[in-house]
C-alpha cells in the first residue's frame, strides 16, 4: 500500500492474493461453486432463541432450498422484478434472498412493517421500487388489509407471498428441482439497498451483481487467508454491514456464518460474546454501540465464565468508533482473552456497497492520533499539545484494494494535501450504479471529477469529512453535520463525546448535536437523553445541564445555546443505531422533542402520596 505524495491524497491498493473465479458473475453463481465443491459444510448457523435452539444449513441445502423458491417466483415474477424482502432475521431469511438472485430479480430488504414509523418506510420503499412482491412473515397475514391501505395510497399495491415457518417446511419437503439458467450479466442490479436515512429520506441505492462480488472480494483479501475463519453475525440483515459485511461475505469467502437476531442481542447482549466464546469465532462485527452495551451490561462475573481469545477480527463500524469505548471494551474483556488487536475500525456506506477503508494489519492495534482541537476546527491537522483542548481520532485504515481514494475541497473539487481535512471520494468496481429514480442527484453524487482533470473519475462523493495520514484514513465528520461557530468547524461527534462521558446519567449513544439557527445566528443546541433508572429530580436535572454545558465550553470553547434533557427513545436514530441529527434538529424546531420529567423530591413525593388518601373537596 503506498499513499500520495505531498500534493494529493490519492491512495489506491492493489493484490493478487484472492482467487479470482470466472465463474462468479453473480452471488447465486458463488453459492452454486460451493454447493459443489464443499456441499455438506455447515454455512449457516442460526441460535433461534439467540443461546441453545441451534438449527444448521449446509450449502447443498442452502442451494436445494433457494432454488426451489426460485422456481416457485419465476411463476409469478416478470423479468428483473423487484421483491421487498421483509422476513426476520435467520435461515429463511437467506433462502429467500438467494432465490430471489437465482430467480433473476433485484432484491430488495426492508425492515419490517411493524410499528407506524417502520409501516411508513416500508410503504415509501414499497412504492419507489415498483415491487411486484413482498415475501413477508407469515404472522404479517393478519396486518395485510392495513398494509395494503397503505400502500396504496402511495402507488401500486404488489402480491404477498406469506412465508412462515410451514411453508418452509412444505419447501423442504419438495423434490429437488433443476437450476434455472445462471444469469450471464454481472451489470445486472441485484439488489436495491435503500439508505438508512441518517441525512435524509432514504434513497434506493442500485447495487449490481459485479458490486457485491468486488465488495466481497476486498473484504475476502482484508480478513486474510492464513485460517479457516468462523463468523457470528446479530446485525439486521436488511443492514449493509449485516447483509454484504457478514451474511454475503460468509458465502463467498466459504467460512461458516453463526447468526443471530438483533432483538436476541439487545435483550441480553452477553448472548453476543457467550456465541463467540462457544464457537470459537475468529471474525465478528459490531457497531460502536454495541460494544458500549456489553461494557454497561456483563457483569465481571459473567465475564469470568468468557473465552475470547479466538476472536481476531473484531470489525467496527456504520458509526463513529471512539476510542474511549475501545478501550472501555478491552478492559473490560482482556481477562476473558480479547485482544486489542482483533479491532477493526473500518469506514464504508451504502453507496460503496460497504467497505472503502479499514486495517490493514491484522496483528496490530489500530492506529490513533491525538491531534490540536483549535487546528483541527480550522481544518488542519496538527498534533496535540500539552496546555491545549486534544481530539482523538481512530484510523479507519487503508483503501479497498483495487479501489483509489482522494481527500477533495467539497467547493473547488481540488485535491487536498495530506494531513488537511476534506471530502472524501472514492472509486473502483464496488461503487454503485447510482439512485433508483434520482438522475440528477445521482450524477452529483456517483459521477463527479476534479477540476483539474475531466478525464479522472468518475468518482462517489461520500458527504464525509476526514483526510490522509502516512496512508490510513481519518474520519472527522460528515459535511451537512458540521457546526460552523465563529468560523470554527465544530464536528458533532466529538461535542457528543464529551456531553456523553460528562455524568453518568447519560445514555450510551443518546447524545445529539447540532446547529439552530435563531435571528440570523448559528446555536448549539444538545439533547441527551436520561436513563429511567437515574430517577433525577429537578435540582439533578439542573446539575445534569450545567455538567453538559460546562464540559463542552472546557473542552471546545463553546457554551451551549441550549441543553435538552429527553426521555429514553426520543432521539431518532436509524435502522442501525446511528442518530438522525438533522431529523432531531426538525424535531427540536417544530417543539416536537419530549422533556424528561424530574423525579419529585422526598417531600413533594409523601404529600402527594398523602393527599390521595384525603377525601376529595
Amino acid at each position: 500500500m503506498t499513499s500520495s505524495s505531498s500534493i494529493s491524497t490519492a491512495v489506491s491498493a492493489t493484490t493478487a492474493t484472492a482467487p479470482v473465479h470466472a465463474q462468479d458473475v453473480d452471488m447465486d453463481a458463488v453459492l452454486r461453486r460451493r454447493a459443489t465443491a464443499t456441499p455438506d459444510e455447515v454455512a449457516m448457523r442460526f441460535l433461534r432463541n439467540g443461546e441453545d435452539d441451534v438449527v444448521d444449513l449446509t450449502y447443498r441445502q442452502l442451494d436445494q432450498r433457494a432454488a426451489r423458491l426460485a422456481h416457485q417466483l419465476r411463476q409469478q415474477l416478470t423479468p428483473g422484478a423487484r421483491v421487498l424482502l421483509v422476513l426476520e432475521p435467520g435461515l429463511n431469511y437467506v433462502t429467500a434472498l438467494f432465490a430471489i438472485f437465482k430467480a433473476g430479480a433485484t432484491a430488495v430488504p426492508s425492515f419490517p412493517p411493524v410499528g407506524t414509523r417502520a409501516v411508513s418506510r416500508f410503504a415509501s420503499i414499497c412504492n419507489d421500487c415498483g415491487a411486484e412482491l413482498v415475501i413477508a412473515e407469515g404472522s404479517l397475514r393478519a396486518s395485510e388489509e392495513r398494509l395494503n391501505a397503505a400502500l396504496s395510497a402511495q402507488g401500486k399495491v404488489p402480491a404477498w407471498l406469506f412465508a412462515g415457518a410451514d411453508f418452509f417446511e412444505a419447501l423442504d419437503a419438495q423434490s429437488e428441482v433443476a437450476q434455472g439458467a445462471p444469469n450471464a450479466d454481472p451489470e445486472f442490479p441485484a439488489l436495491l439497498q435503500y439508505t438508512s436515512g441518517s441525512t435524509g429520506d432514504p434513497k434506493g441505492v442500485i447495487l449490481s451483481a459485479a458490486n457485491l462480488i468486488s465488495n466481497s472480494r476486498v473484504l475476502d483479501i482484508r480478513m486474510g487467508t492464513a485460517e479457516k475463519h468462523v463468523g457470528f453475525t446479530w446485525l439486521p440483515p436488511y443492514h449493509d454491514m449485516g447483509l454484504m459485511g457478514a451474511l454475503l461475505l460468509s458465502v463467498y469467502s466459504g467460512f461458516t456464518l453463526v447468526m443471530m437476531t438483533p432483538a436476541h442481542f439487545v435483550q441480553r447482549p452477553l448472548r453476543w460474546l457467550k456465541g463467540l466464546s462457544k464457537y470459537r469465532v475468529t471474525s465478528s462485527v459490531g457497531p460502536n454501540f454495541a460494544l458500549d452495551l456489553c461494557v454497561d451490561t456483563i457483569t465481571d462475573e459473567e465475564v469470568d465464565g468468557l473465552d475470547l481469545s479466538s476472536l481476531k477480527l473484531l470489525f467496527c463500524g456504520a458509526e463513529p468508533v471512539r476510542q474511549a469505548t475501545l478501550d472501555r471494551f478491552a478492559e473490560k474483556f482482556g481477562p476473558a482473552g480479547f485482544s486489542s488487536t482483533a479491532y477493526v475500525p473500518c469506514y464504508g456506506l451504502a453507496e460503496a456497497t460497504l467497505f472503502i477503508s479499514g486495517k490493514a494489519d491484522c496483528s496490530a492495534v489500530p492506529h490513533r492520533i491525538l491531534l490540536d482541537q483549535a487546528s483541527l476546527a480550522a481544518g488542519v491537522i496538527a498534533p496535540a499539545t500539552l496546555d491545549a483542548p486534544a481530539t482523538a481520532i481512530i484510523s479507519c485504515g487503508t483503501v479497498a484494494t483495487d479501489h483509489v481514494m482522494m481527500i477533495v475541497d467539497p467547493e473547488t473539487r481540488e485535491p487536498m494535501p495530506e494531513g488537511t481535512v476534506g471530502e472524501i471520494w472514492f472509486k473502483g468496481a464496488s461503487v454503485a450504479q447510482g439512485y433508483l429514480n434520482k438522475p440528477e442527484v445521482s450524477d452529483e453524487v456517483f459521477r463527479a471529477h476534479l477540476a483539474r482533470d475531466a478525464q479522472d473519475g468518475p468518482y462517489l462523493r461520500t458527504g464525509d469529512l476526514g483526510f490522509m495520514m502516512d496512508g490510513e484514513l481519518y474520519i472527522t465528520g460528515r459535511i451537512k453535520d458540521v457546526i460552523i461557530f465563529a468560523g470554527r468547524n465544530l464536528y458533532p461527534q466529538d461535542i457528543e463525546a464529551v456531553a456523553q462521558a460528562c455524568h453518568p446519567a447519560i445514555r450510551t449513544n443518546g447524545v445529539a448535536a447540532f446547529a439552530v439557527t435563531r435571528d440570523d445566528k448559528e446555536h448549539l443546541v444538545v439533547v441527551a437523553e436520561i436513563l429511567r433508572s437515574a430517577k433525577l429530580n429537578a435540582e439533578d436535572l439542573e446539575n445534569v445541564e450545567d455538567a453538559i454545558a460546562a464540559a463542552i465550553t472546557l473542552s471546545h470553547g463553546v457554551a451551549p445555546h441550549t441543553v435538552h434533557l429527553a426521555p429514553v427513545s426520543t432521539i431518532p436514530l436509524t435502522t442501525s443505531g446511528k442518530v438522525r441529527r438533522s431529523a432531531c434538529r426538525d424535531a427540536f424546531n417544530a417543539g416536537a422533542l419530549a422533556l424528561v420529567k424530574p423525579r419529585p423530591t422526598p417531600a413533594a413525593a409523601a404529600e402527594a402520596d398523602t393527599s390521595t388518601l384525603l377525601p376529595q373537596e
